[in-house]
């Protein structure tokens, strides 16, 4: 005989009930396995840090830091959330320890004046109840920290609409009517977006509105928004937790603690030494000493930490490097790395031609030289040769002139060989060309004399596979002692009106000449 719902939901309860008052051993499994793969996905994200950076542009670029910054922020709450969650409940396991040996507090026994024992049986009140207090704390910042981190989700997530929108235009719009409709749309969306944020601090404020057309209309507005923030996922959780006075209270703190996870470091800064000039005024003079900034320097730097930390104290390359802070031999070097900047003034210098398609594209079908018209007209020419040769061959082999066909396939391979060696040779010439116009984009000097180059190649830097060039210049003309490097280079400066100008800039490093 099948047991009646009343009774199975009955079981369950009791299941439930029961399952809540040992759930503090699952929680503290849960949370030991959570801080150390939590501890030790440090290296991950770093790692997911510099592919981005390196490997990733065009319309993924966006959404890509997007998804690291939530991967970020969320390993900063479940950390911080995790640590104070295993410290509690240990100080309550410890608690009920002290509990077996030395029962409930004995205000009398203590000894103290009058005044004293009623205060502290007032406000300290009696031991069972700091252990229900310190239990009941643990078990909801259990649950808070997944509730926060969901609606921190929601919150990225509310942006990603303006992203794509933006994204989809950006092909059909120029910029000026680009930014207009984008900036309507997202005042729109956000306006919007905003009501269902008031419904949410005030607990369902517009909820409760008793007016049945705007309850409708509303709804339709909430709906939309839960599908983009993905809150109907969690939402069971954020109504468990706002019903309840003792959770509430936590509810409200979540919205600060959310928006100082994000913007944290831009309110507070702490100066050690307030006679530190700015860094760029010191690189500008060549006044400061920077190990990112010399591959020697910044390999001595990190071998002083232990081989586990020395991918945590890596920093993104920067958009040059030297080879050599201490230079000993008659040759040093120079990196340009390929940045956005690089990219973008070869893209609007129209004399570079690149060699696939910015950003994402279907590698199945392939782009490569797609924009080549010269490389085009190569294979073209290549295809059409040996189209004529195909045919001749066939003629020749219904005619079983064997020693004719033999003869039309060297032809064949020598027709292939040429215009493979033709392309070849387009392509060569394509690298040398865009290898040149990165190039013009620096100027090296040395105590204000122009430093002409020995070679330059395309290089991928150790440091994370950074793309960009590596420049040989000649170090033997130089007397020993300090000297200035100045490398001036080009970059995009943003205008008032929001365009972009190209303009120079440059950076002074020391070096020393042994």
């Amino acid at each position: 005989m099948s047991e009646k719902p009343n009774e199975s939901k009955s079981l369950f309860t009791e299941w439930l009930e029961k399952l809540q008052q040992e759930s503090w051993q699952l929680e503290l499994l849960i949370s030991g396995f959570a801080l150390f793969g939590i501890y030790s996905s440090r290296v991950l994200i770093k790692d997911l840090s510099f592919y981005i950076e390196n490997n990733i542009s065009g319309e993924l670029n966006a959404l890509a830091f997007l998804i690291l910054f939530i991967i970020k922020s969320g390993w900063i709450i479940f950390f911080v959330n995790l640590i104070i969650h295993v410290i509690l409940r240990g100080l309550w396991i410890g608690a009920i320890g002290l509990r077996y040996v030395s029962q409930e507090i004995d205000y009398d026994g203590l000894n103290y004046s009058e005044v004293f024992t009623n205060y502290l049986k007032k406000k300290v009140g009696s031991y069972d109840d700091f252990i229900e207090k310190l239990e009941k704390i643990c078990s909801v910042i259990f649950a808070f920290t997944f509730l926060l981190f969901a609606l921190f989700v929601s919150l990225v997530f509310f942006t990603i609409p303006i992203i794509l929108v933006r994204i989809v235009l950006e092909t059909f719009l120029d910029s000026l009517e680009l930014n207009m409709i984008v900036g309507f749309f997202a005042i729109f969306y956000s306006g919007l977006g905003f009501l269902v944020f008031i419904d949410l601090v005030t607990l369902g404020g517009f909820k409760r509105i008793k007016d049945q057309s705007i309850s409708k209309i509303y709804l339709y507005i909430y709906r939309f928004y839960s599908f983009v923030t993905l809150s109907n996922f969690y939402r069971p959780l954020l109504f468990n937790f706002i019903d309840n006075s003792y959770t509430k209270k936590l509810f409200y703190l979540s919205i600060p603690y959310i928006f100082f996870i994000i913007s944290g470091n831009a309110f507070f800064e702490n100066t050690f030494n307030p006679f530190m000039p700015d860094e760029k005024t010191l690189r500008k003079g060549g006044l400061i000493l920077e190990d990112g900034k010399y591959d020697d320097l910044r390999l001595t730097k990190l071998q002083e930490y232990p081989n586990e930390e020395r991918k945590m104290v890596k920093t993104h390359l920067p958009k040059i490097s030297l080879e050599h802070y201490h230079i000993k031999d008659k040759f040093s070097s120079v990196f340009y790395r390929i940045d956005k900047d690089v990219i973008d003034i070869l893209e609007k210098s129209n004399k570079a031609k690149p060699y696939k398609s910015r950003g994402l594209s279907f590698a199945l079908f392939g782009n490569d030289y797609e924009n080549d018209k010269k490389y085009s007209q190569i294979e073209k020419q290549k295809g059409d040769a040996l189209a004529k040769l195909y045919i001749s061959r066939r003629t020749l082999e219904k005619a079983s002139k064997k020693n004719k066909v033999d003869s039309i396939n060297i032809l064949i391979e020598k027709t292939a060989n040429k215009y493979d060696a033709l392309l070849s040779n387009n392509k060569k010439q394509k690298a040398e060309k865009t290898l040149n116009l990165i190039k013009e984009q620096y100027e090296l000097s040395i105590a204000d004399q122009i430093v002409k180059y020995e070679n330059c190649f395309f290089y991928y830097h150790p440091h994370y596979n950074e793309q960009g060039i590596k420049c040989i210049f000649a170090t033997d003309s130089l007397k020993s002692g300090s000297h200035l490097v100045k490398i001036k280079f080009l970059e995009f400066a943003k205008m008032p009106d929001n365009s972009f100008e190209l303009s120079k800039d440059s950076i002074s490093l020391p070096i020393l000449k042994y």
